[in-house]
């Protein structure tokens, strides 16, 4: 009976969660409020104050919430990619895709808020902190052993998350996905040429790299 309770308890969570981050890509944050959200789920005001006392526990556990999701997103996209095509293009594929997603776009809605609320700024840092960690074994996970043993792949790996999610951002500005399309593939070429070593390249090959980032 008491393991039937946690699970029911564990359901109303998740459910108050989404419930939030809907409210974020449909309304954005101005609409997160206690009231709206109680709404949007269907719960109880005790059940929302009992789980979630404040907007600010709410939101420090749905950026959690939101990583978690992400994470899934990319994994059923990668899920769905050839296996043999380029690693790298594949990675990066997985990643643009699960970004133009809701969980994602959720998040980037908090972001944007953050820069005109120092108490959201404040728990998205802690928040974020924390979600980087994962972030960061998703993506060695997709890249794999050849791309990680590389001494420049921090700086790759960094780059990868801010390109992508500059992209990602600039979606809505863009009527088609081209824009977005063209960006992976020049990251996916400067990272082919940033862990080839230089003695396989032709020597007499005087020609720089035309990839725009």
């Amino acid at each position: 009976m008491a393991g039937k309770r946690e699970e029911q308890k564990r359901a109303t969570r998740v459910r108050i969660l989404d419930a939030a981050a809907g409210l974020l890509v449909d309304r954005g944050y101005s609409a997160l409020s206690t009231l709206a959200v109680q709404r949007a789920a269907g719960v109880t005001r005790g059940a929302l104050l009992h789980h979630f006392p404040t907007i600010a526990a709410l939101v420090s556990e749905l950026v959690a919430h939101l990583v978690a999701r992400n994470e899934a997103a990319v994994h059923e996209v990668a899920a769905q990619l050839d296996n043999n095509s380029d690693p790298v293009m594949r990675a990066l594929t997985a990643l643009h895709e699960s970004m133009t997603r809701p969980a994602a776009q959720a998040e980037f809605e908090l972001w944007a808020a953050a820069r005109t609320d120092p108490a959201l700024a404040v728990a998205l840092r802690d928040a974020e902190r924390r979600a980087g960690r994962d972030l960061h074994r998703v993506i060695d996970t997709l890249f794999g052993p050849r791309i990680i043993d590389h001494p420049r792949y921090p700086a790759i790996r960094d780059l990868t998350v801010a390109i992508l999610r500059g992209t990602a951002l600039a979606r809505p500005l863009h009527a088609t996905g081209h824009s977005a399309t063209t960006t992976v593939g020049q990251w996916a070429e400067a990272i082919d040429i940033l862990i080839t070593p230089r003695s396989s390249t032709n020597p007499t090959d005087n020609t720089a790299p035309t990839c725009v980032i």
